[in-house]
Formats: structure tokens, C-alpha cells, sequence
């Protein structure tokens, strides 16, 4: 049976690697089965195999998953907000799902695990095609990435109007970061050549924004946000931050952070790319590239 569309959903997927077109399928009708919100949570590592992992490719493999998935949700609609959640490396635990007990669970097949601190009383909410009883599976404590990790890692922007980019980066940097993420945002200064500049959001709305989403990807670590007013941010004044997450456009200025460092006596940060072209199927780079600026422009033309 397929769920009725509600307001805020969520959904429970495994994932096949690479990413399959049941997967995909059950993404979309979730999206459909959705008014508002729609919360995704995966298992991750399942998907990256012991040769990735060996060979240091479970960084991409991480990031192709999550980007592989938004892009399929947003290639599909733009109306309803989603969430796409790496459960197995979040630090989840069953008070952290005490603000979804009131939503309904989709499942996507009969052999989905939830976890086993599962709250029992959100077990009468699930929804499924499927007519059973759902095994579950032990998972309540953040699992050892497979991917190299930092005690502080950096991330900066603007972040108007939160969008699939953003939500990317954001995930890349909670994943990477095992004590504190420090994330820099543009203050409004700075924003002053900005396109439609009438439409951007505040300097505390875009910081809410953030902290909300940080929030909703991981638990039980340190979230620092620090206002932008220079290309450096705060690289240049806290030395412990070891690793930066840029996307591949940013990637070759960020070299300059790290010269600026080193004439300040700091050691460098490692530099951690988020590639957004990386997808499969029907969907492109454009549907991951949705930018503030194309969703000012649009405000805009409504007026």
C-alpha cells in the first residue's frame, strides 16, 4: 500500500552500489507522498565496499551516494524540502528521534533493518507497500568512517536560501569532522555586488538555516558558526583546524588560505573536495547546481 501524502515523511533505505533504479524508484515516490518535508535516512557503509574503503576512495564513494540522491530528488521536484541523512555515521540515538515520533516511516521493501533503538511507539507509524514484520538490525553508535577524519573541519559561504549544494557540503564537512565543525558564512557586507540582493536572506536566518540542518546530520559534536568578513574567515586565526571542505570550483583559491597560514606559523589544512558532477541516470550536474542566485532571480520575477 502507498502511504498518504503528509506533510513531513520519512524514509528508511538501503543502498545498493551503485546507486539502483529501485532505489530510485522509492526516492521518488517518497517525494510524491510528500507535502513539505521529507526526511532520507540511509545506510551508507553498506554500500562502500572493502576495496574502496582500502584504496581511500570512500570519500568519493560517500559523496557520489548522498549527491546521487539529491539530484534524483531534485530532478524530480523542487517543492518539497529533503533531508538526506547518513544514519550509520550520524550518531542517531532513540531521543534523537523523539521529533519525529509523530511522522510516518516509509520502508521500501520487506527486508528493510531498522535499527534497534528504533522508538517502539514510531514502529504503529510505519507505511509500506509490504504487509509484514520488519526485522531489525543493532546500529546506535557512530561507525568508524571509512574515509580520513578531523578532529576540526572548516567550511565556508554565503548559504542564502539553503539548497541541494549547500545541504552536499554541509553533510561532507559533519561526515569528516569527528569534535568540532566550524563554519563560516558570509556576513551581509560582503554581499553587497550580489545579484537581486534584495532577495537575500539574513546574515540569522542564514545561520538558523545552517545550525538546523548541522543539527539534523549529526549529533554529539561541536557546531561553530562564525560570521565572513574577509576571503580568510577564520583559517587564519584558529590553527586547529585541520581539514577544509571546498567544492571543486573554490578548490584552487583555497591554496591561498593555506599559504596565509603557513606565514602565519599554522600548519596547512587539508583541503577535501565535494565533486557535484559525480551522478548516474537521467539526472546531470544542473540539477545539483541550483544556485542562490537563480533562486533570487526567480523571486524576483514573481514580483
Amino acid at each position: 500500500m502507498d502511504p498518504a501524502p503528509r506533510h513531513n515523511l520519512l524514509l528508511w533505505l538501503h543502498l545498493a552500489s551503485p546507486l539502483a533504479a529501485t532505489d530510485a524508484d522509492t526516492l521518488r515516490m517518497a517525494v510524491d507522498c510528500t507535502t513539505e518535508e521529507l526526511t532520507v535516512f540511509i545506510a551508507l557503509k553498506d554500500t562502500i565496499t572493502s576495496e574502496e574503503e582500502s584504496t581511500s576512495d570512500g570519500w568519493s564513494h560517500m559523496q557520489r551516494r548522498i549527491a546521487e540522491l539529491y539530484a534524483v530528488s531534485a530532478s524530480h521536484s523542487q517543492k518539497v524540502s529533503v533531508d538526506i541523512v547518513p544514519l550509520n555515521f550520524c550518531a542517531y540515538s532513540a531521543d534523537d528521534m523523539l521529533p519525529y515520533k509523530h511522522n510516518a516511516t516509509l520502508l521500501q521493501s520487506p527486508d528493510s533493518m531498522l535499527p534497534e533503538w528504533w522508538p517502539s511507539e514510531m514502529h504503529t507509524n510505519i507505511k509500506s507497500r509490504y504487509q509484514q514484520e520488519y526485522p531489525l538490525v543493532g546500529q546506535s553508535t557512530r561507525t568508524r568512517t571509512p574515509w580520513k577524519s578531523f578532529a576540526h573541519v572548516a567550511v565556508g559561504g554565503t548559504f542564502d536560501h539553503l539548497h541541494v549544494g549547500h545541504k552536499i557540503l554541509l553533510t561532507a564537512t559533519a561526515l569528516a569532522a569527528t569534535e568540532r565543525i566550524v563554519c563560516g558564512i558570509s556576513a551581509e557586507a560582503l554581499l553587497e555586488n550580489k545579484q537581486h540582493k534584495e532577495y537575500l536572506e539574513s546574515y540569522r536566518t542564514r545561520e538558523l538555516n545552517v545550525l538546523l540542518f548541522l543539527r539534523k546530520i549529526r549529533k554529539n559534536i561541536i557546531v561553530e558558526l562564525v560570521p565572513i568578513v574577509d576571503r580568510y574567515g577564520p583559517t587564519i586565526t584558529d590553527s586547529t583546524i585541520g581539514a577544509l571542505v571546498v567544492s571543486q570550483e573554490t578548490l584552487p583559491g583555497s591554496d591561498a588560505l593555506n599559504v596565509r597560514r603557513e606565514e602565519l606559523g599554522m600548519p596547512p589544512m587539508h583541503l577535501l573536495p565535494i565533486d557535484l558532477v559525480a551522478v548516474s541516470g537521467q539526472t546531470t550536474e544542473n540539477d545539483l547546481k541550483i544556485s542562490s542566485t537563480a533562486i533570487r532571480a526567480a523571486l524576483a520575477e514573481r514580483q
